[in-house]
């Protein structure tokens, strides 16, 4: 083969390549909106979350100010900024939540020991991910 063949069968496979990755970031989750899943206590929980988190669109973390230390026990409810009925609401979660989304904007309610905290969030290509803080609280 010539050099400047071999150079142009390269640029193509290389352009397709690019083609490729890119479709692969653009795709839509595989699950259905509302899907969920949720947990990342211990390293084998934390390894279960991370190997799966490429399926769910928002990634939420919960945690106590400060200390960053990761907490679990939280109720958290999800709300369409627009028309649309509400996801949740999802009981006893922790420390990391992930749920699959339509693309729009909501309002994602965490309740932990009565004190609630809240985000807006926007849902669009890719993944969004929050992290919610609370004081630290005596036990």
């Amino acid at each position: 083969m010539r050099p400047s063949a071999l150079r142009l069968a390269l640029a193509v496979l290389l352009n397709a390549l690019c083609a490729a990755a890119l479709a692969l970031q653009a795709t839509p989750p595989l699950l259905a909106p509302g899907a969920h899943a949720t947990g990342g206590i211990g390293e084998e929980d934390q390894q279960r979350m991370q190997l799966s988190r490429t399926l769910y669109n928002l990634q939420l973390t919960f945690a106590e100010t400060g200390t960053g230390a990761y907490l679990t026990g939280v109720d958290v409810l999800i709300e369409p900024l627009g028309p649309g009925a509400a996801l949740g609401p999802f009981k006893d979660c922790g420390p990391l939540l992930y749920v699959v989304l339509a693309p729009g904007a909501y309002r994602v309610r965490a309740t932990y020991r009565g004190i609630v905290r809240t985000a807006n969030v926007k849902i669009a290509r890719g993944t969004t991910s929050s992290t919610l803080y609370w004081p630290i609280l005596p036990d």
